[in-house]
């Protein structure tokens, strides 16, 4: 963590972004393995940094959303914004009940070291710490 921006997965979102003309942002890709009896969407992951700063990380469908709007209004690009608006689509997760899958985050800020990790997996109010797997 961080994943590195050249992973092959994030190439779309690193295009559309510089399409954009957003700031760079920071990506994280996570295995989820949901053992809960519920279906989850992975609401925020909160990083610890080993200075005890915290960084908040959201759906990467987030960050396009915004950048769309680079491409709205009557000025817009139409092309540019169905773009966008198929890469949110594409990039929204949603894992049902004792399913694996990969979801891909981003933030705005720099994540210069991890010391713990907290994931609210279904909503703002359910936290759950995070565990490496490799």
């Amino acid at each position: 963590m961080p994943t590195p921006r050249t992973d092959p997965r994030l190439q779309p979102y690193g295009d559309y972004r510089r399409l954009a003309k957003a700031p760079v942002v920071t990506y994280l890709i996570a295995t989820v393995d949901n053992q809960s009896d519920d279906t989850i969407d992975m609401y925020q992951v909160i990083v610890i940094t080993n200075d005890g700063r915290q960084i908040e990380a959201t759906s990467v469908s987030d960050f396009v959303d915004r950048w769309r709007n680079a491409f709205a209004g009557e000025d817009g690009d139409a092309a540019k914004y169905s773009r966008g608006v198929e890469l949110s689509n594409d990039s929204r997760f949603y894992l049902l009940p004792g399913a694996r899958g990969t979801a891909i985050l981003a933030t705005k800020d720099t994540i210069p070291s991890v010391k713990r990790v907290f994931v609210y997996p279904a909503g703002a109010f359910d936290r759950v710490e995070a565990h490496r797997t490799r």
